[in-house]
């Protein structure tokens, strides 16, 4: 009885998460409330336009920052894979993050009719990001390289922190992998500033379901252009995001 007890509660928490993960798309200005506390040196409370209150804990940052941007995809609303197999953290009944991913896979796994996306996020900045970062996020992504791509589907690797170093930049422009026999994979990744990403989230936020294909022409464009030295790839990465987002607003504004 206890084991048919904890199968049905499990059906019915995945039944409750995609729920969770349709109402994200009327979330937005939520989610962005979340991405500016993220972004200041210190917590401290927000508060949203209906009255309500948000905060995150200063020990659970990095937990959070893994959250926000699982919601903020969410909201794009195109995912082909369940939500539940998106995110490599735990969520709490009310779908709050427990704790971060665990070492030794990706934060996030994004699988879209046409194309894959591996988002891994950090808080860590200076020439730490690319100690820290370099190469599990390389790793991780040609991890899925090797089981999407045979299919016929494209992978791409996000990688966001509240600044990117240069250092780091550059380990993700070379875009290199060897496996165990020196084989070597192309991984494809791109790294973005938190808060270029969440200008692009911005112009959109009445309509994130429109913002996927915005993305990938980004990711194109951005690895196209990897032969620049890291400064200014960059520069250029982060000109990109800030191009769109204008443009949007042109249009929007039209």
């Amino acid at each position: 009885m206890n084991a048919k007890r904890h199968e049905l509660e499990a059906k019915l928490f995945k039944i409750r998460e995609l729920e969770y993960a349709k109402a994200q798309a009327e979330s937005v200005e939520e989610i962005i409330a979340y991405i500016d506390l993220l972004m200041k040196p210190r917590s401290r409370a927000i508060t949203l336009d209906n009255g309500s209150e948000i905060e995150i804990p200063s020990s659970e940052k990095p937990a959070y920052f893994e959250w926000v941007v699982w919601r903020a995809f969410l909201a794009i609303n195109s995912i082909v894979n369940p939500p539940w197999e998106s995110r490599n953290f735990k969520v709490d009944p009310d779908f709050k993050p427990i704790s971060h991913a665990a070492s030794g896979s990706s934060d996030l796994i994004f699988e879209f009719y046409d194309f894959v996306l591996v988002v891994e996020v950090t808080l860590t900045t200076s020439s730490r990001q690319e100690a820290a970062e370099g190469e599990p996020v390389r790793r991780h992504v040609a991890n899925y390289v090797q089981k999407y791509e045979p299919l016929g589907k494209q992978v791409y690797g996000l990688f966001m922190a509240i600044t990117i170093d240069t250092n780091t930049a550059n380990t993700f422009r070379l875009g290199e992998w060897y496996l165990a026999d020196d084989t070597k994979i192309y991984v494809q990744i791109v790294p973005v500033a938190l808060k270029d990403f969440r200008g692009l989230l911005s112009v959109k936020k009445n309509n994130p379901n429109e913002l996927l294909s915005h993305i990938k022409e980004i990711l194109i464009l951005c690895r196209a252009e990897m032969t620049r030295p890291a400064p200014d790839w960059k520069r250029f990465i982060s000109e990109q995001f800030c191009s769109v987002a204008t443009n949007i607003k042109s249009v929007n504004n039209d």
